[in-house]
């Protein structure tokens, strides 16, 4: 993988790529380990892992990984997007409006070029960075997702 690709990734990031360019289950499972040190899912402090029913999340490999690492995946049916509108409206939605924000700004900054994958990784830096007077559990809660699960995103 060309090291350009991440070099203002957040810290943290996990590199990972295929053959295809598309996830499949064995990096499925490289990344379920990476879930696994920040979100420390317990028996008394389960993860709530919710995801499209894609066929490299329904490995018998990751199924298992799962199970012993104490995540519940719920994987979505197709044509399900309804289910998601509220965390549509109050994530992905403020998410995608800030991205473009960082991109109009670097094009502001960078008038005779183009963006390219290797800038991507840097927008996102900034978008994840603590914003003074957001509270991310608080806005979570909203949702009614916030339980005695922990809902890593």
């Amino acid at each position: 993988m060309n090291p350009l690709l991440y070099k203002d990734a957040p810290n943290g990031t996990l590199p990972l790529i295929s053959d295809t360019g598309y996830m499949d289950s064995h990096l499925f499972i490289d990344w379920l380990k990476h879930f696994v040190k920040h979100a420390k899912p317990s028996v008394e402090d389960p993860v709530l892992s919710i995801a499209d029913h894609h066929i490299t999340r329904c490995s018998l490999p990751a199924v298992l990984f799962c199970r012993e690492d104490h995540i519940t995946f719920l994987t979505l049916p197709p044509h399900a997007s309804h289910v998601l509108q509220q965390l549509d409206k109050c994530f992905f939605a403020p998410l995608k409006a800030l991205y473009s924000s960082e991109a109009e700004k670097w094009l502001v900054q960078n008038p005779e070029k183009v963006i390219t994958l290797y800038e991507v990784q840097g927008f996102f830096k900034k978008l994840i960075a603590p914003q003074p007077g957001f509270n991310s559990k608080k806005k979570l809660s909203e949702l009614k997702v916030l339980s005695h699960t922990t809902l890593a995103l």
